[in-house]
């Protein structure tokens, strides 16, 4: 039995569908029992929280391997970057432990750091360690920007695009992106559980290919068949404005700390998913046509802060 955490996510999904369909036995813990209807038939749904240690021991019961996904890209509230990102992954280890499971693989970030600067990546790093020195059998896979349908970046930037033929790009469109799709992200996931030569690797994966922020709004803007002219804005001139979003909307379509993060460099290398696994990831282009569902009301909607289920229902 194979216990999935974040399983209703973008990348959780994928991960269940692909272990299903190879055969294997999934149990999901979830917080809302009520999204297991987006799961596959034959998943064994467990009620829980990475942060109710209870509820994990319970959950974990009968479970030999996991795959952790959970974790936050924004807080809300009392879900923090530390507490669901590194205290959800220790209490994921110690139930682990205390059930005698044997394998976990964990889904970090490329990037991850031990600066506690940048509070998002310092808890990926946090909770790696944590992974590292648990005793069990791990792997652990990073990656950035995942794409595919009901992702969040790629439908933002395209709400952006939409809505406005000056586009605002922050900082001076240089940063570097190396997207994955979502779909081999889980590929990879799912075949580090049976691979023995993985086991204590700490893997970055990303993309065929790298893109400055500016040439992600050009293949956007191509893929709607729209034409723009992008303004950079400094990154200074922004962190005010995402205090304010943060503040007032609840899917802010930009945070403080994503305007850090487009300082640092966040790839892997180009050949990183041949060299592991063995096979070629799908490029962006020709594969982000789910963005041309957006509508101008879902634009509108998506930069006031506020994501339309249909595009993204997490």
């Amino acid at each position: 039995m194979i216990l999935v955490t974040g399983a209703t996510g973008f990348v959780g999904r994928r991960v269940v569908e692909r272990l299903i369909a190879g055969g294997q036995s999934v149990r999901a813990l979830m917080r809302n029992e009520s999204r297991s209807s987006l799961l596959p038939s034959g998943v064994d749904v467990a009620k829980g929280d990475v942060l109710d240690i209870d509820s994990l021991n319970q959950a974990i019961t009968g479970v030999d391997s996991i795959v952790h996904l959970a974790a936050v890209i924004r807080e809300i509230g009392s879900l923090t970057f530390q507490r669901v990102n590194y205290e959800g992954t220790k209490n994921i280890l110690e139930a682990a432990n205390a059930a005698g499971v044997q394998r976990i693989v964990c889904a970090s970030t490329v990037g991850a750091t031990s600066d506690p600067a940048v509070p998002y990546l310092y808890s990926r790093w946090m909770a790696e360690e944590e992974v590292s020195r648990s005793g069990l059998a791990q792997t652990i896979i990073r990656f950035s920007i995942g794409f595919g349908e009901g992702d969040e970046f790629f439908n933002q930037l395209a709400a952006l695009v939409k809505l406005f033929p000056l586009v605002p790009v922050v900082g001076d469109g240089k940063a570097v992106f190396q997207p994955i799709a979502v779909e081999d992200v889980a590929r990879c996931m799912v075949e580090s559980m049976k691979r023995d030569d993985l086991v204590g690797k700490t893997i970055d994966i990303g993309g065929p290919q790298y893109f400055t922020y500016d040439e992600m709004m050009d293949l956007i803007a191509e893929t709607l068949d729209v034409k723009i002219a992008k303004a950079h804005v400094p990154v200074a001139f922004m962190a005010p404005a995402a205090t304010v979003l943060e503040a007032l909307v609840p899917h802010p379509p930009v945070t403080r700390e994503q305007l850090k993060m487009l300082k640092l460099n966040n790839t892997a290398d180009l050949d990183s998913v041949e060299k592991h696994f063995d096979f070629a990831p799908r490029p962006v282009r020709g594969n982000i046509d789910y963005i041309r569902q957006i509508g101008l009301g879902d634009a509108l909607k998506m930069n006031l802060g506020f994501m339309p289920e249909h595009i993204r229902d997490r």
